[in-house]
């Protein structure tokens, strides 16, 4: 039976949405020194253009917003050094922002600081997932479960005695943060399952009479694959619990609607921007794109519900346009964050380039495993830990490489060494760890690296580097030589010198989301840490830099690894 509408003009929600922002906000590259169209600077523009035409619009930030450039670098620097008001309340509460879920990096650097960098922010804070357990923890997380926000209806609603819509928000966090980010919440909070979050919250909202309900995941799904359980990237899974009517979601980096890689999942629809039919979106990273959610809402007299009549899922790319005053509120930040990054640390002898080093050993990637070895080397003369007799590894990924021709990559020239330098050369603030694992363990580590080599031909370097492979997932190691043979199977392609022992127990040393899983690498899920140090590898840079001197970084580039490039027939 088909239900009665009370007026036929329905009402003319949008939803909008950022996630993945990381810390891009004024539209400059400050390792290049040039404008780049990224940024909030450039998505205010296309909010501002959204807003407009509808009768309600609410404005979503789906987290890491707070790491991931040397914009929030700097802030982060400003935070230990002053009691002022960080820049990002301004910034948010300009835009107007209504809610603000919670990702994973924003957890990178302890609660406190969260909770210095949200200070001022007037939108609510959402994760149902996440649950403060200690005092200190209780102190410095503000976030609700979820957010019922009212809206005013139109004027034909408004005569027939309705006066407002209740919007429901739920955010949820993938629980992997305990891992990742564990010396920071460990005895601070518990976060559990999304689903199980996600059920409750959908149950307690309904009760509270939410004619909408939208669930805001920092979480993707699984990609390349029928299979979409995973409890990391459980959107999949969150889509199917009856009553969610609208999705955002993130932490994946890419487009949806748009994106291909979601294509073998049943019932996602990735040109229309649905999943079990519910309207979604994932706008990308680095506020390159909004993400917008239409819906058309009619009340049903004979139900006394609302119902959504028509649906439309889609990204606006931004463009070169900037909101002016967005830019002038930014401008003291950027300038600050201009400055910080002009300061010098030390020198280097030779250019570090990671031009190369999806194909080749590289000073870049080099200088990032003798300041990791010489760390752990320290740690160990002092403590003499029973695992410091192992042999001892370095392994490494060149995050901002080239992977063709085309592609930027990190390029520092040889001379003065600036804190921007460190970040470019280092993006993420990841801390060091040190696993021990089998020979055996070790090699099934190598050969999932070698995934990122595939065979090639002479006429083309480039061709031996395999594309759709990552570069923060082509693990390097120092302390051994070794050959990829591309032309093997995979599983099969890395011959070791001296030959590893299978049953012989191998320290490495590596950062933090490696040692806990992240990528999938060696079969790494945080039981085999043995040491988490309190540093982030950012900083261990800049020691190792500092306590080189004036001489600089002059070692000569040592060349363990190789790809052999031979072409078959």
């Amino acid at each position: 039976m088909s239900s009665s509408f009370a007026v036929a003009e329905p009402v003319f929600i949008r939803l909008l949405a950022t996630s993945d922002v990381h810390g891009h906000f004024t539209g400059y590259n400050y390792f290049t020194q040039q404008p780049e169209q990224k940024g909030l600077v450039h998505t205010a523009v296309v909010i501002h253009n959204e807003r407009q035409g509808a009768d309600i619009s609410v404005l979503i930030e789906n987290g890491d917003l707070i790491q991931g450039s040397p914009f929030t670098d700097a802030m982060l620097a400003a935070a230990a050094a002053t009691e002022q008001e960080l820049p990002l309340a301004p910034l948010l509460n300009a835009i107007a922002y209504d809610v603000i879920n919670l990702g994973n990096h924003e957890f990178n650097y302890g609660l406190d600081y969260l909770a210095k960098a949200y200070a001022g922010v007037s939108a609510p804070l959402i994760s149902a997932n996440l649950i403060p357990r200690s005092e200190f923890a209780q102190q410095h997380l503000t976030h609700q479960p979820y957010v019922i926000l009212e809206r005013a209806l139109p004027a034909q609603y408004q005569q027939q005695g309705r006066s407002h819509l209740k919007l429901a928000f739920i955010g949820v966090v993938p629980p992997q943060i305990m891992q990742w980010d564990g010396q920071h919440l460990r005895g601070h909070v518990d976060v559990i399952p999304m689903v199980d979050a996600v059920q409750q919250s959908v149950r307690e909202v309904q009760k509270q009479g939410a004619d909408l309900i939208v669930l805001v995941a920092h979480a993707g799904m699984p990609k390349a694959t029928s299979d979409g359980h995973d409890d990391e990237q459980a959107v999949w899974q969150l889509a199917q619990i009856p009553g969610i009517d609208a999705i955002v979601f993130g932490h994946q980096h890419e487009t949806f609607p748009g994106t291909s890689v979601y294509d073998e999942l049943t019932a996602v629809d990735s040109q229309q921007g649905t999943i079990f039919g519910i309207p979604a979106v994932q706008p990308g990273l680095h506020g390159e794109h909004l993400g917008v959610i239409e819906l058309k809402l009619n009340y049903a007299t004979d139900t006394q519900q609302w119902r959504i009549v028509t649906s439309a899922a889609k990204v606006v790319p931004i463009t070169a346009q900037q909101d002016t005053a967005v830019a002038e509120l930014l401008q003291p930040a950027h300038e600050q964050t201009v400055a910080y990054m002009e300061q010098p640390i030390g020198a280097t002898h030779a250019e570090l380039s990671h031009q190369w080093s999806r194909l080749q050993p590289t000073l870049a990637t080099q200088l990032i495993h003798d300041a990791q070895l010489w760390y752990i080397d320290r740690y160990v003369r002092e403590q003499q830990p029973a695992w410091g007799k192992l042999p001892r590894l370095s392994a490494v990924a060149p995050f901002h490489a080239a992977s063709q021709a085309d592609d930027s990559f990190t390029h520092i020239p040889a001379g003065a060494l600036t804190m921007g330098d460190i970040g470019d050369l280092y993006r993420y603030p990841n801390t060091l760890d040190v696993v021990v694992i089998s020979g055996a363990t070790l090699q099934q580590w190598l050969e999932g690296a070698a995934v990122g080599v595939q065979q090639g031909h002479s006429a083309d370097p480039w061709s031996w580097v395999n594309p759709a492979y990552p570069a923060y997932q082509f693990d390097t190691f120092s302390g051994l030589d070794y050959l990829i043979d591309p032309s093997q199977p995979s599983g099969a392609r890395v011959t070791t010198s001296p030959a590893l022992i299978p049953s012989q127990d191998y320290a490495v040393i590596t950062n933090n989301y490696r040692a806990h899983g992240g990528g999938q690498l060696g079969g790494l899920n945080g039981q085999q840490i043995v040491f988490s140090s309190p540093d982030q590898i950012q900083h261990i840079l800049l020691a190792y830099i500092q306590k080189l001197g004036t001489q600089g970084y002059q070692e000569e580039l040592r060349n363990n690894w190789e790809i052999k490039q031979e072409e078959t027939n």
